[in-house]
């Protein structure tokens, strides 16, 4: 049984487990260090809410549900979906971290919920290792009391809002007693930026309304250290008796609730397998000298049918095919034929506690049935369907083979399914795919695949460097496959290929196909086209130029609405230097009362300005492609620094008459991300940060280009971790002539143009 347990713990053992998988040591190919195998339970919490010890089948939860068994090799198996774990799990011996989520990891939401789990195990040889994966809820929830809507405002809305989104309450919502779901950092996160940690697990709460008088009110309160597996319960309250604003003192009281909550059970599909062997293979003997041969069926809540069906070359078995097994009748016409089917029944404890009922099945097929059947050129077959009280059903078979001409003929090599790219994004990407098959033939020196563009005639070969373990020799046929797997390289952009596995001179008949991921066009990648907007600033509505069409930035914006209250434009086009087209885009640092304003362009919106200070959103919504690259045409004139605002020293690599810095930072993202440049509540870009999936940039302290020229340069996309379970929904890019311009300093003379954007898939 899958158990969704709603008990949560701390994040040591998660810490406990990272610090173990780093130190694993390197274990041997299958056949030189021995190998074991794991039975492997998953838990998941649940609902906040649920009822205790009734049984659930959670589709979403069981087919989202990702499951990875690592070793200090890597990924060594790697399943999507509860049921889709096998029964038993072959592994070499060693050290291992096995890791689950399901869910939707979603920034924030009234609905969508997120679940994390990891735990160490050992694979110790000829050993079976028992494993139950208990994941735990990694959200943050928040609600509200009920009685917080006494407070007398009208049209009242509570917004709840971490620096990754934002959720807003109204009255209705508040009444019914409706639960938000907030992700932030794991806790992790805080041992290396401590100072990024806290400001993203704050929880910002603003209450709005109407006064009494009609005026509007709002105000804003924080809640810091916000934790996951943890209920934040706001009851709003109002004390006459302190005055404030001009009204009554509004307060806060939280309730911080750790988050102990009931089950819910997910259980199995019934299991159908071979008692000591593998169900999947034949069972082979040409010598009329079989054993008894056991097949074994589990089901949870009993099993309501087994129905039992016989190949067309056995005989004598019209009565019984189709009928279920476990009725009186049909089980006492198969023990006349000596097949014996005993059913017996256990419990297994429930969330609560509770015995849950189990059936047990035993179908044994005796050797005297077996040495008695006649000679046959086909294998004969015995299939099952087995159907639980969960209304669960499953499905096998077991074959067996008497004569040479009936014995399976296995592939030299089989291809496993194409890649799940939701699993695995970067299985497929614009130009790559990593296929993977399993090796069968003895002593093939060898393998890998061929493939081709769909509709071309010639195959292209792409051979496997080693596979993960050693063929095993001498065997009349291989009982189990040696993985491999395969990169191919150089692909085109949205274009679907054919492939199919192969070894020395055998190739696959069996041809599959995927598709390459669709390159993303970057709109006015080459600045032709420039608008106009109209911003309020404290000097009145200015006119701001921005790279687009239209009359609001819809890809690229500028700093341009900030320093138009200065009346300036740091970004604008150009006719200076182009490499294509007419225009390219210059950015040139000025200096505004004062104070460094950098030039730049960006990927997002100029949200607000703030004071003096910025206020932005970086990203737009993006296809979800793996590039490898960015590629643009540049020129940068680095001045000399001549502004540094007081205060912000530390931060910064110059001083004054040094070169100041331009840079370009390019990012793909699962969400928008927020920059703030106040001091008092300043942001910035963390690469680092758990939304951020690929990252990289360029940093130029001295000329860039001949003078008066643009010269290509190229940003690899550098991917992290994240990004082999997490598609990029967002794509960032930030030019700036003055990379400290965030902390008002550097030269009021430096300058930067750009041209021609282009993602590269290679």
């Amino acid at each position: 049984m899958k158990r969704i347990s709603m008990l949560l713990a701390g994040s040591a053992a998660i810490i406990a487990a990272a610090a173990l998988l780093q130190s694993c040591s390197l274990d041997e190919p299958f056949g030189a260090g021995g190998e074991g195998s794991l039975t492997l339970t998953t838990e998941m919490s649940g609902d906040v809410v649920t009822t205790r010890g009734v049984p659930s089948n959670n589709a979403e939860l069981r087919e989202k549900c990702v499951i990875y068994l690592e070793n200090s090799r890597g990924v060594m198996r790697k399943y999507k979906g509860v049921d889709n774990v096998p029964e038993i799990i072959r592994l070499s011996c060693g050290d291992y971290v096995a890791n689950a989520w399901s869910g939707d990891s979603v920034p924030a939401s009234f609905d969508s919920k997120f679940y994390r789990g990891q735990s160490t195990f050992k694979i110790n040889d000829s050993e079976r290792t028992s494993l139950t994966l208990k994941c735990k809820i990694a959200n943050v929830v928040v609600s509200l009391d009920p009685q917080s809507l006494n407070i007398g405002l009208e049209d009242m809305k509570v917004t709840f809002s971490t620096t990754r989104g934002s959720l807003e309450f109204d009255e209705s919502m508040i009444t019914a007693g409706q639960k938000g779901y907030f992700m932030t950092p794991s806790p992790e996160v805080a041992q290396k930026d401590a100072e990024a940690y806290a400001k993203n697990t704050t929880l910002s709460v603003v209450i709005s309304g109407k006064m009494e008088d009609g005026s509007a009110y709002s105000k804003t309160h924080e809640i810091k250290n916000i934790q996951r597996t943890h209920e934040y319960n706001v009851l709003i309250t109002k004390d006459d008796t302190q005055i404030t604003d001009g009204g009554a003192l509004i307060q806060l009281l939280i309730k911080d609730i750790p988050l102990v909550e009931d089950t819910v059970d997910i259980f199995d599909a019934p299991v159908i397998r071979g008692s000591g062997f593998d169900i999947s293979e034949q069972i082979v003997n040409t010598s009329n000298s079989f054993k008894d041969a056991k097949v074994y069926v589990r089901g949870y809540n009993m099993l309501s049918t087994l129905t039992i069906n016989f190949s067309d070359n056995f005989t004598g078995f019209d009565a019984v095919n189709g009928q279920n097994a476990l009725n009186t009748t049909v089980t006492q016409a198969l023990k006349n034929k000596k097949i014996y089917v005993e059913e017996k029944e256990s419990t297994d404890k429930g969330n609560a506690g509770e015995d849950v009922k189990v059936s047990e099945v035993y179908i044994t097929f005796t050797a005297a049935f077996l040495n008695d059947l006649a000679a046959s050129q086909s294998e004969y077959k015995v299939s099952f369907t087995a159907t639980d009280g969960n209304g669960l059903t499953s499905e096998g078979a077991i074959r067996f083979a008497n004569t040479e001409s009936a014995i399976e003929k296995i592939d030299d090599v089989i291809a496993d399914p194409v890649p799940d790219t939701d699993a695995n994004p970067m299985a497929i990407t614009g130009s790559k795919a990593t296929l993977s098959a399993k090796l069968y033939a003895t002593g093939a020196t060898t393998y890998g695949f061929k493939y081709r563009k769909a509709g071309d005639s010639a195959w292209l070969t792409a051979a496997a460097t080693s596979a993960s373990g050693k063929p095993r020799r001498g065997q009349t046929r291989a009982v189990q496959g040696t993985p491999y797997t395969v990169t191919l390289t150089g692909l085109s952009t949205g274009t679907t290929y054919e492939y199919k596995a192969f070894a020395d001179d055998f190739e696959s008949a069996t041809i599959q196909t995927f598709t390459t991921e669709t390159a993303f066009q970057i709109p006015n990648a080459s600045f032709e086209e420039w608008s106009t907007y109209s911003a309020k600033t404290l000097l009145g509505t200015k006119s701001v130029i921005f790279p687009g069409s239209g009359s609001e930035p819809t890809f690229w914006d500028s700093g341009n609405e900030g320093a138009a209250t200065a009346n300036k434009t740091l970004t604008d086009k150009s006719t200076d230097m182009v490499h294509s087209g007419t225009y390219s885009c210059r950015m040139a640092s000025s200096s505004a009362a004062g104070m460094l304003a950098a030039g730049n362009v960006f990927v997002g919106d100029y949200v607000k300005t703030d004071g003096t200070n910025g206020v932005l959103a970086l990203g737009r919504e993006y296809n979800g492609s793996h590039p490898t690259k960015v590629r643009v045409y540049a020129n940068y004139r680095p001045g000399k620094v001549d502004i540094i605002k007081s205060g912000n020293e530390s931060y910064l690599p110059f001083t004054t008459g040094d070169n100041d810095h331009g840079q370009i930072y390019i990012a793909l993202t699962n969400g928008l991300y927020d920059i703030r440049t106040n001091p008092s509540n300043r942001k910035l870009f963390d690469p680092n940060d758990n939304q951020v999936l690929a990252f990289n940039e360029v940093i130029w302290s001295e000329d860039f280009a001949p003078d008066g020229q643009l010269q290509q340069v190229e940003i690899p996309f550098i991917y992290n971790e994240r990004a082999d379970s997490t598609k990029p929904t967002h794509l960032i890019i930030v030019c700036c002539a003055s990379k400290y311009g965030d902390y008002f300093s550097g030269s009021s003379s430096s300058v930067m143009y750009l041209d021609d954007f282009e993602l590269v898939y290679e």
